[in-house]
């Protein structure tokens, strides 16, 4: 019986050290648990950045040339390819209605002409030969008749289509004998000639909206073209649009290149190089604290012990350091610059410096 109790006894006082142990080990475990993590404290900077970017080369002025008058194309004088200056003609059309109508309107105004003369003559002279009701009569018939005659002559001068702007014909959409509607009148007619001046060209640039506050006019850049090996143009920022697109988030950068020799042609994508510098200092971090999901950037900061995943803006960046765009990170936050990929948001962990 005393063997029992004792047996009994030393049973207990094995199991209530084996809890002890275990509790133990559980509170070390837990201990073990919480990593630690390299912190940082965001530092203020000034940067100066290259941005590389895609362009796209457009001519200076671009229209496509329709006929203020109606009739059939009589003449073609330029074609595809040809240079042209302002004024020149590019074609002609002949409307048989309107001749008429111009005939008969430059001999009406002939007529009532000589009798305005004539009455007017006679109204100096001899006054009492007639009345000044049936000279002011006379006078508003020439006038009337004078000016349906430059209306005309006006119209008829419009059937000769001339260039707005020097530039090369880039299209022609006509053939001699096509009928032709007045683009005046008639909204779907079609173009005759697409003319463009191509001497300077406007390089368009689709800028990230985070990029906007670190680009000026007047900003220095540098161009290239695949299809142009070993030459550069070096250029100025010529006009922002100071508009973001919502649709694209970018906003529309124009640089002016200068093309006498017409080798670098409306539609080629450029390589752009512009020095983007920052305005004024602003909060920066390594570039191991950044952290990159779908085009959205990250960087994991540290509150009282837990891990906090906070959404940012990128600035401009070099080879070390970017610029932070948020208002949730200051100079005194702590962000996660190692030990990243051990945690995640919500964690305890220990920060160290």
């Amino acid at each position: 019986m005393k063997t029992k109790i004792l047996l009994t006894l030393f049973s207990l006082a094995i199991l209530a050290c084996s809890d002890g142990t275990q509790q133990q080990d559980e509170s070390t475990s837990l201990a073990v648990k919480i990593p630690n993590v390299k912190v940082v404290n965001p530092e203020q900077r000034s940067f100066t950045s290259t941005l590389q970017i895609i362009g796209n080369a457009m001519p200076n002025k671009q229209v496509n040339i329709h006929a203020m008058e109606g009739g059939f194309l009589s003449e073609l004088k330029k074609d595809i390819g040809d240079k042209v200056k302002k004024g020149d003609v590019l074609a002609v059309l002949n409307n048989p209605e309107l001749t008429r109508e111009l005939e008969i309107n430059k001999v009406a105004k002939q007529v009532s002409e000589a009798n305005y003369l004539r009455f007017k003559k006679v109204i100096a002279k001899t006054p009492e030969l007639t009345t000044l009701q049936e000279f002011e009569k006379v006078e508003a018939t020439y006038l009337m008749a004078n000016a349906k005659y430059k209306a005309t002559t006006n119209r008829d001068s419009l059937l000769s289509i001339r260039a707005p702007f020097s530039g090369v014909i880039t299209a022609r959409n006509v053939e001699l004998g096509a009928l032709i509607q007045s683009g005046i009148n008639n909204s779907n007619t079609i173009a005759l000639f697409e003319i463009m001046d191509m001497e300077i060209i406007r390089l368009t640039v689709a800028l990230p909206e985070t990029e906007v506050d670190n680009i000026s006019k007047g900003m220095q850049a540098k161009i290239s073209f695949t299809e142009l090996p070993g030459q550069t143009f070096s250029v100025h920022v010529s006009r922002l649009a100071n508009a973001i697109d919502n649709r694209t988030k970018t906003m529309k950068v124009q640089l002016d290149i200068p093309n006498r020799n017409g080798k670098i042609k409306a539609g080629m994508y450029a390589n752009v190089e512009i020095q983007l510098q920052s305005t004024g200092d602003k909060i920066s971090l390594p570039n191991e604290a950044l952290i990159v999901v779908k085009s959205e950037f990250f960087v994991l900061q540290v509150k009282e012990g837990i891990v906090k995943r906070t959404l940012i803006k990128k600035g401009l960046s070099n080879i070390y350091f970017f610029e932070v765009l948020s208002n949730e990170i200051t100079e005194n936050s702590k962000i996660i610059i190692e030990g990243k990929a051990m945690v995640k948001a919500g964690m305890q962990v220990k920060a160290v410096n």
